[in-house]
Order: C-alpha cells, then sequence, then structure tokens
C-alpha cells in the first residue's frame, strides 16, 4: 500500500510541475543529479548557472540557516560542448521560470529561474 501512496504523490507531483529529468543516472542529466545531491549532506535549494565561451558552470549556495549572505561554491562544471540547448519549458503557475539543460548524450535535465521573467533571456543569451 506504501508503494502506491508513494505512486499517487508521483503522478500529482508529475501532473503539477512535469518531468524533471530525462535519461538515465548514467546520462549526463543524471549524473548533474547525482553531484547535486553527493555534494553535501543535504543539497542546495539555490542554484547559479553561468555559461562562459568554454565552460558551464554551476554554483550551489551553501550558506547555513543562520547566515545571512548567500555563500557559493562551484558544484558542477564541464565543457560548453556538454550542453547542447538550454530551452524555455514553462509549466503553468508553478514553474513559469522552467528552463531546461539539454546534454549532448539528449538527456536533459529541468531547472527554475528564482525570477521567472529572466528565464527567457537567459535562454535568449545562451542560445544565441
Amino acid at each position: 500500500m506504501e508503494n502506491a501512496d508513494q505512486a499517487i504523490d508521483d503522478a500529482l507531483t508529475r501532473a503539477a510541475h512535469g518531468k524533471g529529468m530525462d535519461g538515465g543516472w548514467e546520462s549526463q542529466a543524471g549524473q548533474f543529479l547525482v553531484t547535486h545531491y553527493a555534494a553535501a549532506r543535504l543539497p542546495a535549494s539555490t542554484l547559479a548557472v553561468a555559461f562562459t565561451d568554454r565552460r558551464i558552470l554551476v554554483l550551489a549556495d551553501r550558506a547555513k540557516l543562520w547566515q545571512t549572505d548567500r555563500a557559493f561554491e562551484l558544484q558542477w562544471e564541464a565543457p560548453r560542448s556538454t550542453v547542447l540547448e538550454v530551452r524555455a519549458a514553462s509549466k503553468g503557475v508553478f514553474q513559469r521560470g522552467r528552463f531546461e539543460l539539454v546534454f549532448a548524450d539528449g538527456s536533459w535535465i529541468a531547472l527554475v529561474a528564482s525570477v521567472p521573467t529572466h528565464m527567457e533571456s537567459f535562454v535568449a543569451q545562451v542560445d544565441g
């Protein structure tokens, strides 16, 4: 019965927010997520994604609960060729700032911009 409850919760979450990743755990998207969860005891709730001409950097806010300033640390980096596309993927009311990083192996992972209106300009700048 417990598995049925979990399946219902998963279905409701997916209906409200959409699929969060495509590709297995060995895919580039899967390894991105594994790195995120393995980086610290608690995964960071805030990530910063930066694209340079050669690299993609993901920084995680590792500030403690009592700290008022953010404390970003490098969490993941890869050659720019690793990500083929950044596509806008807004999903209803809950995730208007959603975008997807599409990796060279065809897998993808969804992220959400903290300011939804910034997502489209970010996507345009990266793909432009």
